[in-house]
C-alpha cells in the first residue's frame, strides 16, 4: 500500500503538501493539487478515513441535493462536482428530491446524521423554512444552478439566455414567438424583454403552460403541445417557440411533428441547457448552453472555502454567462409559408 512519502516522492513535494491536498486544504496550488491527486490515484493510495475525520474533526463528506437525476443536464452538473470534491480529498453523498420539498427535507436531515461537512443544494422551493435552519445553525451550504437570497451560490443568467433565443428567432425573420414553460421564469422575462424591444407583440395564444420541476419533462411537454394544438383545432399561432428547457423542447418536437408540423421546416424550437442530448436528437436541437462544468467545479470550490473558514465574510453571488447554439432546429425555414 502506498504511504504519504511514497506519493511526496513521485510528485516531488513535502509530506505536509500532501496531506494538505489530502485533508482537502483549498489552499494548494490547483496545479499542485492535481499533480498530487494523480500520483495519490495512479498509486491506489487509501487514506485512514476514520482516523483522518478524527484528527481534522470532518467527514469529508459533502450533501448534495439535486431535483432530478433523469435530467442530462442535472447529471452533467453531478460529474463536475464530483470530480472537484474528488480533487479536493472529498466524497459527495447524491441525493434526487424528486421535484418534492418534502423529500428534500428529508435528505437534508439524513446528510446530517452523517455529519456532512456542508450541502451542495438545487432548492425545489426557496420559501422552505428548513433550508433557513442550516444557516442558522451555520451549515456551509452552496445554492447552484438557481439564485437564492442570504446563500452563497453559482447560478447561470437565465434572463440573458431568453434573450439570446428571442434575438435568435427574431433575427431569422420570426415575429410570432411562443414560449414553453411557466411566465414567472426569468428565461421568460429576458425573452419578453427582446420580443417588446423589435417592437413585437406576445399573445396568450403563443404560450404553452408547463411550470414545476416535475412537469418540465420531454412527456409533459409533449401532451401540453398536443393539447395546445388540439384546442387550436390544428392551427399554428407562433412560428417559432423557446421550451424551459431541452426535454421540454424534445416533448414539444414531437408533438408538433405528429400534428404535421416538422422541424425546422415549418416550426423552429429552441432549448435551453444544451444537454448531451441535443446534438444527437434529430433534428439537432438549437438551444442555450450553460457552463455545467463552471457550476460544478465553481460550487465545490465556493463551499469548501466556507468549510475550510476561507471565505470572504460577505455571501458570494457567481452569476455565469450562457451562449447561444444553434444546430438544425431552428434552420431551414421558409418563413413565407407561415401565417
Amino acid at each position: 500500500m502506498a504511504t504519504m512519502d511514497e506519493i511526496a516522492k513521485k510528485a516531488g513535494v513535502s509530506q505536509a503538501t500532501v496531506s494538505r491536498v489530502i485533508n482537502g486544504n483549498t489552499s494548494v496550488n490547483p496545479a499542485l493539487r492535481e499533480k498530487v491527486m494523480y500520483w495519490v490515484r495512479k498509486l491506489d493510495y487509501q487514506p485512514n478515513a476514520t482516523a483522518r475525520s478524527l484528527v481534522n474533526n470532518k467527514s469529508y463528506l459533502l450533501g448534495l441535493i439535486i431535483p432530478d437525476i433523469s435530467n442530462p443536464y442535472f447529471s452533467e452538473v453531478v460529474q463536475s462536482i464530483e470530480e472537484e470534491a474528488e480533487n479536493n480529498g472529498y466524497n459527495i453523498i447524491l441525493c434526487n428530491s424528486n421535484g418534492s420539498s418534502t423529500k428534500e427535507k428529508k435528505h437534508i436531515k439524513t446528510l446530517l446524521s452523517r455529519q456532512v461537512d456542508g450541502f451542495l443544494i438545487v432548492p425545489t422551493n426557496q420559501k422552505d423554512t428548513y433550508l433557513h435552519k442550516l444557516k442558522r445553525d451555520q451549515i456551509p451550504v452552496v445554492v447552484f444552478t438557481q439564485q437564492m437570497a442570504k446563500y452563497d451560490s453559482v447560478a447561470v443568467d437565465h434572463k440573458y439566455g431568453g434573450s439570446l433565443a428571442a434575438k435568435h428567432l427574431i433575427d431569422l425573420g420570426h415575429t410570432k414567438l411562443g414560449f414553453i414553460g411557466s411566465k414567472g421564469e426569468e428565461k421568460f422575462r429576458g425573452y419578453l424583454s427582446i420580443i417588446k424591444k423589435h417592437g413585437l407583440s406576445f399573445k396568450e395564444e403563443y404560450f404553452i403552460e408547463s411550470s414545476g420541476w416535475l412537469q418540465l419533462s420531454t412527456h409533459d411537454s409533449y401532451n401540453k403541445v398536443c393539447n395546445y394544438l388540439k384546442n387550436k383545432k390544428r392551427s399554428l399561432q407562433a412560428t417559432a417557440f423557446f421550451a424551459n428547457n431541452d426535454l421540454a423542447a424534445f416533448g414539444a418536437i414531437q408533438a408538433f411533428e405528429e400534428f404535421g408540423f416538422s422541424v425546422p421546416e415549418k416550426i423552429a424550437i429552441v432549448g435551453f441547457d444544451n444537454t448531451s442530448l441535443a446534438a444527437i436528437c434529430r433534428p439537432a436541437l438549437t438551444s442555450i448552453a450553460q457552463p455545467t462544468g463552471s457550476i460544478g467545479s465553481l460550487a465545490v470550490e465556493l463551499l469548501l472555502k466556507r468549510i475550510n473558514g476561507q471565505a470572504e465574510k460577505d455571501i458570494a453571488k457567481i452569476l455565469l454567462e450562457p451562449r447561444l447554439v444553434i444546430r438544425e432546429s431552428t434552420t431551414g425555414i421558409d418563413l413565407s409559408n407561415f401565417l
